[in-house]
């Protein structure tokens, strides 16, 4: 089986744990296809981000345009594979644009692929918005689901469930979430804050995006706390995300909790198909 995966950096933690429980050796990293010197350094940025949590995996990744991954298939007579399209966090900021790209990306993976991954939430998106784009794929596409089937509103619900962020604001309603993959994308607390009134503020209007000053007072008197989500040990320990976490609350008079994230929401909605179920 050939899978695509149509994912935000983001979650390379959870796009991680795909690749390890699928057992495919055979994983392909999608590249642009022109040759705009911009948009390859932007790649290659998005790039290095993301192979830096799957360095460990001890796969070798082929980077390669769509069209000379299909040639290699089908030359090599390759049966099974992983083909992961990644797509920057910035495209977060105008969620118009971000379905647009998810149409465009599971358009292109469909013509290779069995079956596609979707590593997004809503992300400020309509559920009738992300339903339709999934629906107009040639082929059937997996988004990570609360218990009842509705697709989850973003990669914080992804990666430590809904019922868990739904009781952490009510126990704080000022609560801002920050990952790993999240702290290392964007270290500067201001930037990181920045980053999510435009997630906020551009899907309503533009122009309030472009006034974070404003915003950023508000929000600044609005947050009351900042929570570390840690995976593993190993993110517990993680020196750069501690200090990042720290940066960012005190820039802003946060407290400090911890909870815990796992890839069990991702990893649920690739085996509920391979179950055969909708």
């Amino acid at each position: 089986m050939h899978i695509g995966i149509l994912t935000c950096e983001i979650l390379s933690t959870e796009i991680k744990a795909v690749i390890e429980n699928t057992g495919i050796d055979t994983v392909f990293l999608v590249q642009p296809e022109t040759i705009n010197p911009v948009i390859g350094v932007l790649n290659k940025e998005v790039t290095e981000r993301f192979f830096g949590d799957l360095a460990d995996t001890g796969i070798k990744i082929k980077e390669k345009t769509l069209e000379r991954i299909i040639k290699e298939i089908r030359e090599h007579n390759i049966t099974d594979s992983l083909i992961i399209k990644v797509t920057e966090l910035r495209l977060h900021d105008y969620p118009d644009k971000l379905l647009a790209e998810i149409d465009e990306g599971l358009k292109k993976l469909s013509s290779v692929a069995d079956i596609v991954v979707l590593g997004y939430g809503l992300c400020g998106n309509s559920a009738q918005e992300v339903e339709r784009v999934i629906r107009g794929a040639d082929v059937p596409v997996v988004i990570p689901r609360d218990g009842e089937g509705q697709i989850l509103n973003n990669c914080i619900e992804i990666a430590i469930g809904k019922s868990k962020v739904q009781s952490l604001l009510r126990e704080e309603i000022g609560t801002f979430f920050m990952s790993p993959a999240g702290a290392s994308i964007i270290k500067e607390p201001q930037v990181i804050l920045e980053s999510a009134i435009n997630i906020t503020a551009g899907r309503m209007n533009r122009n309030a995006a472009a006034d974070t000053p404003k915003i950023i007072k508000i929000l600044t008197n609005h947050y009351k706390r900042v929570v570390k989500i840690c995976y593993s040990e190993a993110d517990e320990k993680d020196v750069a995300f501690a200090k990042t976490v720290v940066n960012f609350a005190r820039k802003f008079g946060l407290e400090i909790k911890q909870v815990k994230g796992s890839s069990k929401v991702m990893l649920d909605a690739l085996r509920k198909d391979s179950n055969g179920s909708k």
